[in-house]
């Protein structure tokens, strides 16, 4: 049957009012490529009632679509700076207000698979803070929330130079690392649609927040949502509280009566030091967290979890062909895409992205990717293959000539990777210290600059050492 504009508009209208997001009609036209995308990956390309029925019921459904619809990127120590003003500012002032024997109450907003919250964690416990906090870590998404709680990353997750202070918390097993458990014991996960669900048991657990980080979030909201979400999280602050959004996240002053903080590493929120809590929910649920909890006794811990949907762990060999059709007539939002994607299933992201460079051969961005995504399946082979031919098409991609550098040194050519160093550094060096170098998941071209010159000084110190 043909599907008629009205039909698929009450579709949109729909899972904007069902999740919270922005699906407004000026983004009609890619959220209806993105919704038919995931109705052909259900069998269902042209039943548009049959999808709604299945979004109401199946919640694999209704995942696979929101990971379309949003792109769930993340990674540990995203956006660094504003780490270490939750370390040098943050935790400080609220231990001098609040007392030494406080125990911190922390969440993380729209968590998605929990590199974030992981994070924090990891920043807390380095601060001497295990028995002193509680952090909790909600999401939209019940797949990402499965992937949270067990805890193992790739090496997709640790891109940047921030996640270097997450890998003495993580353990190898195999080519995957696994965090450690008193990380993990750190953190509880639930379930929360930040815009709908203030009425749900884990909502009654979001009261007298000391500290909320709720980043790249609010982008994918309309401003009504934005205006109800920025009040919602100002009554979930303690008095004198702390909100740190991201710096690509709409301005909020206005929209609650929060007082604005302006750093070097963004604008920030605060709760009024006079004001009192502002809890949400009945006083009975406060003294702990009361959503799901990652503990061990309750932590899925391989193959795909009781009770979830079935295709979520998995990847079946249906939805990487449909993945693959999409991407291969559809190139202009594909990074982003596959990106999305590895959070959820690296394996598949790669074999993704492998058809959409045989599609678009020129694609430096893509070769690129491929190259991360191959480094965290171990196949470093495949990797600097792809990696050097990324800058074939693009000698002036100085992260590719970083991955480069990496591998060879790894592989112990010490000689290759010095050059591929050096290449690197000079590329550095030409752009401003503070410009965000391309493809890079935000590092700036001077810290990039430090880091290439401290491993050329390494390797040329280890040939010191063996004349």
């Amino acid at each position: 049957m043909t599907v008629t504009r009205h039909v698929f508009d009450e579709l949109r209208q729909w899972v904007g009012a069902r999740t919270g997001l922005t699906l407004t009609t000026d983004r009609c036209p890619s959220v209806e490529l993105v919704i038919r995308r995931a109705m052909a990956r259900t069998g269902l390309d042209d039943d548009v009632l049959g999808y709604r029925r299945l979004l109401e019921t199946d919640d694999a459904a209704l995942d696979d679509l929101l990971a379309e619809l949003t792109v769930g990127e993340t990674y540990f120590f995203r956006e660094p700076s504003q780490f270490q003003f939750i370390r040098h500012t943050v935790l400080p002032e609220i231990r001098q207000r609040r007392g030494h024997d406080h125990v911190l109450r922390a969440w993380c907003a729209g968590c998605a698979s929990g590199e974030e919250a992981y994070s924090l964690a990891i920043l807390l416990l380095e601060e001497g803070l295990v028995g002193q906090c509680r952090t909790l870590a909600t999401d939209l998404s019940r797949a990402s929330l499965i992937k949270a709680r067990r805890g193992t990353y790739g090496a997709w997750s640790l891109r940047g130079e921030g996640a270097l202070a997450a890998r003495p918390y993580l353990h190898g097993h195999g080519n995957h690392y696994v965090v450690d458990e008193v990380v993990r014991r750190l953190v509880t996960f639930g379930h929360l649609n930040l815009a709908l669900d203030f009425d749900s048991a884990c909502a009654t657990s979001v009261w007298g927040m000391d500290l909320i980080l709720c980043r790249n979030v609010l982008i994918y909201f309309d401003p009504k949502t934005v205006r109800t979400v920025a009040r919602r999280l100002y009554e979930s602050l303690a008095g004198g509280g702390w909100l740190i959004t991201a710096s690509t996240d709409p301005p909020l002053a206005g929209e609650a009566p929060f007082e604005v903080v302006a750093t070097d590493h963004g604008v920030f929120y605060r709760s009024g030091a006079s004001s009192a809590s502002r809890p949400i929910g009945p006083e009975s649920a406060r003294p702990e967290i009361a959503c799901a909890s990652s503990s061990a006794a309750q932590r899925d811990t391989g193959g795909t979890p009781a009770g979830a949907p079935a295709g979520l762990a998995g990847g079946d060999g249906s939805r990487i062909g449909a993945r693959e059709r999409d991407i291969a007539t559809d190139w202009t939002d594909t990074a982003l895409r596959i990106r999305a994607l590895a959070n959820q299933d690296v394996a598949e992201a790669e074999r993704v992205c492998a058809a959409a460079t045989q599609r678009h051969p020129l694609s430096s961005e893509l070769h690129y990717l491929r190259a991360v995504l191959l480094l965290d399946l171990d196949r470093d082979e495949e990797a600097i293959q792809a990696a050097r031919r990324a800058i074939y098409l693009d000698r002036s991609l100085a992260i590719a000539h970083l991955t480069v550098a990496s591998i060879l040194q790894n592989r112990g050519d010490r000689e290759g990777a010095w050059r591929a160093y050096r290449n690197a550094r000079d590329l550095c060096r030409a752009r401003p210290a503070e410009e965000i170098v391309p493809l890079s998941d935000g590092e700036p071209a001077g810290r990039l600059l430090a880091a290439a010159e401290t491993q050329m000084a390494l390797i040329e110190a280890a040939r010191r050492s063996h004349r």
